[in-house]
């Protein structure tokens, strides 16, 4: 039987709007690309240039671009250096000229830009907003791109006193208190003060997690990009981090996860029981036949036909057991 608490979250989590549909055609590595992504965990797999990084750069640049001014420093700031041609945001066929991002949202509203090479040059590029008179943020809470450099201006403020449970099970693995002094992040703890170059990744991607839920930014209707957490958290945390995202899941908080990692994936599956509304597992693969990337998604892990992440942890025990079985095994 569901406690009164599992209900009301379920039914919070209906009422919340969130990214339903991401379209892209001929943009970056995309030749032609529709995603259905579910309310709560979306997780993306695949191997390395399949487009899962450019995925994520795509969606928050879409729902992040600025109301008003030219659209092109936006995009162009979020995926290159500034040496690099804005041109390179177009699909890389010297025939196609132009792309489309169409971002659909549960209401029904659908946010799209078209980006198009206006010349010769490289830099001669324009991207215009399809319908000028939808809002560009399309949610009631704020969109974060993980991992994060704590450059959000709402987020220099001093920390607010927003407290849930969920905060305290994050601040457990933070061992310490984010402070802003002096224009710069530091650790305070009982040891003193930790600059925030001395601070490990996963300390720092933490802290800054905590703090964005203590100032209430991380709410309902927020939606949560993270590219590669492997990375930061290693295996030791893979279950922790995917326990928080069930619960930011639970209220109703959007959240799409790039990873390569088999233990991460593995731990998001075994919460799969827990989480509301279910988890969404997403493969990225290179379709040679259609010469494009594509993608296969699916409500359970093992669902994936296209994952390199388990095939190579199958392959590893299979020689394990080769190896024992020849007698060569050792502790």
């Amino acid at each position: 039987m569901k406690s009164v608490a599992e209900i009301g979250e379920r039914k919070t989590a209906a009422k919340t709007v969130w990214l339903k549909e991401v379209s892209i055609r001929h943009l970056g590595a995309f030749r032609d690309l529709v995603l259905d992504l579910g309310p709560g965990i979306n997780l993306l797999t695949g191997m390395n240039g399949t487009g899962k990084t450019h995925f994520l750069k795509w969606v928050f640049s879409g729902l992040t671009a600025p109301a008003d001014g030219p659209l092109e420093p936006h995009f162009s700031r979020n995926f290159f250096p500034p040496a690099v041609s804005p041109a390179l945001l177009v699909f890389r066929e010297r025939q196609i000229r132009s792309g489309f991002l169409s971002l659909k949202s549960s209401d029904g509203l659908v946010r799209g830009f078209h980006i198009e090479k206006t010349g010769q040059g490289l830099k001669d590029v324009r991207i215009i907003r399809e319908k000028p008179d939808i809002p560009s943020e399309p949610f009631s809470g704020k969109v974060f791109y993980f991992p994060f450099d704590g450059s959000f201006p709402e987020i220099r403020k001093n920390p607010g006193h927003y407290r849930s449970l969920l905060l305290r099970r994050i601040e457990k693995s933070v061992p310490g208190r984010l402070v802003l002094r002096g224009g710069r992040w530091w650790l305070k703890n009982a040891r003193g003060w930790a600059e925030w170059e001395q601070v490990t990744p996963a300390t720092r991607q933490m802290a800054m997690l905590s703090l964005i839920l203590r100032q209430g930014m991380l709410k309902q209707g927020s939606l949560l990009l993270w590219d590669t957490p492997e990375g930061v958290f290693g295996p030791v945390l893979a279950g922790e981090f995917a326990g928080i995202l069930v619960d930011l899941a639970r209220k109703g908080i959007q959240s799409l996860v790039a990873t390569r990692d088999y233990v991460l994936q593995k731990e998001v599956d075994l919460h799969q029981e827990k989480a509301v509304p279910p988890v969404r597992f997403h493969g990225f693969f290179r379709d040679d036949r259609q010469d494009k990337v594509s993608v296969e998604s699916s409500d359970h892990l093992s669902g994936l036909v296209h994952n390199p992440a388990l095939d190579t942890f199958r392959s590893l025990f299979d020689r394990d057991i080769e190896r024992a079985i020849a007698g060569k095994w050792s502790p």
